[in-house]
């Protein structure tokens, strides 16, 4: 029935192509956009963390240390983006994610959707440059979410907060950015 319909108005498939290179276009400067971002933050911390010490993971003499070296990290990269906002980074990206994020509810059973949301901190809403809370738990973002968002590098990750995505900063324990409402409410 579609063929036919596009054999009758032969322009239709054209505008239909058309539409769907542009928002393929369109998509496609957005991920481009953020990984840009995400490289220009990679920058400042890289900065922020020159003269800092080394510390080697599980050298029980270097938690001090390593605890230290992680608020000092934060704070500098908190004071070096004083002014920033939600969408800094994730900026028109945002939709897409959220697209992915949906498309995976909808896929999935509503068992599996509340199992994977269950370890999820409740606090919400995260603010960009805020500390992650010490005692919340760091629940995993599903693999097959994983494998359709943009890929990081190492020291960032994706994690959930209440309905938001975040993206975190490992290594200062801070959330750089987030995406409000990334989760839909789920149905039973």
């Amino acid at each position: 029935m579609i063929f036919a319909l596009y054999a009758a108005c032969p322009g239709a498939l054209a505008v239909a192509s058309a539409q769907e290179s542009a928002a393929t276009a369109e998509r496609e400067g957005a991920l481009k956009t953020f990984n840009q971002r995400v490289d220009a933050y990679l920058e400042l911390k890289k900065k922020m963390h020159t003269d800092l010490p080394k510390t080697k993971a599980g050298d029980r003499a270097t938690t001090g240390k390593a605890e230290a070296t992680e608020d000092t990290l934060a704070a500098r990269i908190q004071i070096a983006r004083k002014d920033a906002k939600p969408g800094d980074i994730f900026g028109e990206a945002s939709p897409y994610i959220k697209q992915i994020i949906q498309h995976d509810a909808e896929t999935r059973g509503v068992r599996d959707a509340y199992a994977a949301m269950e370890e999820v901190p409740a606090k919400s809403p995260p603010a960009v440059n805020a500390i992650y809370p010490e005692k919340a738990a760091l629940a995993t973002v599903p693999p097959l979410i994983l494998v359709n968002l943009p890929r990081l590098p190492d020291g960032l990750e994706y994690r959930f907060m209440g309905r938001d995505l975040i993206l975190r900063d490992r290594d200062a324990n801070i959330i750089v950015d987030f995406v409000a409402g990334a989760v839909p409410v789920l149905k039973q």
